[in-house]
C-alpha cells in the first residue's frame, strides 16, 4: 500500500537499479530513461551515484552495467532472507518427478525466479537462471497475485494491458478470484502444452513453489498434493528461523 508521503526519490532510485540489473548487455542513460519513464537528467544523475557506490559501473563505451555492489547486494539478500536456503533441500525432492522445479516471489507484476531448475539439469543451474516473467502467465506470479487484497492487485494493473489477458481485465481479475478460491494457481499453456501450477509459501506470504511440465489431468492432483506437502514443510522452516 502507498503510504501517504512515498520518497519518490527512492522509488526512482530503485527502479533504475532493478532496470540495470534486468539487462544483460550495456545500456545507456537516453535508453534506460526511456524504458523506466523517469526524466533523462534524474537517470543520469542516479546512475552516477549508483557508480559510486559500486552498484553500477561504466564500460569503455560510457555505457552502464552493473557493479560488483550488486552482487555482494543479492549475496545479503539472498542470507538475510532466508528464503532460498531454507527451501532449497524441500525442493530437491521434488527434481525426480521428471518436471520444472521452480521457487519465485512477486516483484510488482512480475515474478522472480530464485530458483528454477529443468528436468536433466543441476540444483546448482537452477539458481538465477531466469529472469523476469509476466505474473499473470505464471502459476506462481497467479497465487502469490491472490494472497493480495483485489484492491491491491486493481491498482497493480491499472492503465495496464496484462499478458495473456490483453482483450478483458475482467477475465483476468476472475482467474484472480478463482485462483484464491481454489488455494493454488494453475496456468496451462497451449503453445507448448504444458501445465503449471503452485502453492504459496510462508505464513504470512513470502513466495511461492511451482511443477511445470506435461501432465495429465489425472496427475495433477497428485503433483498438486506432493507440492503442497513439500510448501508446508518449507513453511514450517520458515517459521523455525523467525
Amino acid at each position: 500500500m502507498l503510504p501517504a508521503q512515498p520518497n519518490q526519490s527512492l522509488i526512482d532510485g530503485l527502479t533504475v537499479i532493478q532496470a540495470l540489473a534486468m539487462r544483460d548487455a550495456p545500456v545507456g542513460c537516453r535508453e534506460l530513461a526511456r524504458e523506466t519513464g523517469i526524466e533523462l537528467t534524474k537517470v543520469n544523475r542516479l546512475l552516477k551515484t549508483l557508480a559510486h557506490i559500486g552498484l553500477a559501473r561504466q564500460n569503455p563505451g560510457r555505457k552502464y552495467i552493473t557493479g560488483p555492489g550488486i552482487h555482494v547486494l543479492a549475496s545479503q539478500a539472498l542470507h538475510g532472507s532466508g528464503l532460498l536456503k531454507t527451501a532449497f533441500d524441500p525442493l530437491e525432492k521434488l527434481s525426480q518427478l521428471n518436471l520444472i522445479v521452480a521457487l519465485g516471489v512477486l516483484w510488482r507484476d512480475q515474478v522472480s525466479y530464485l530458483y528454477f531448475r529443468t528436468p536433466g539439469t543441476s540444483a546448482a543451474q537452477a539458481i538465477g537462471s531466469l529472469g523476469l516473467f509476466p505474473a499473470s502467465q505464471s502459476s506462481i506470479g497467479m497465487v502469490t497475485l491472490a494472497g493480495m487484497e483485489m484492491e491491491e492487485v486493481k491498482s497493480l494493473y491499472a492503465g495496464k494491458v496484462i499478458p495473456g489477458y490483453e482483450n478483458s481485465q475482467a477475465l483476468f481479475f476472475k482467474e484472480v478470484q478463482k485462483t484464491r478460491e481454489q488455494g493454488y494457481g494453475l496456468v496451462y499453456r497451449d503453445d507448448t502444452k504444458e501445465t503449471s501450477m503452485a502453492v504459496a509459501v510462508g505464513m504470512p506470504l513470502v513466495g511461492a513453489i511451482a511443477l511445470s511440465g506435461r501432465m495429465k489431468n489425472n496427475e495433477q492432483n497428485t503433483y498438486l498434493k506432493i507440492l503442497k506437502n513439500i510448501a508446508k514443510e518449507i513453511t514450517e522452516r520458515l517459521e523455525k528461523n523467525l
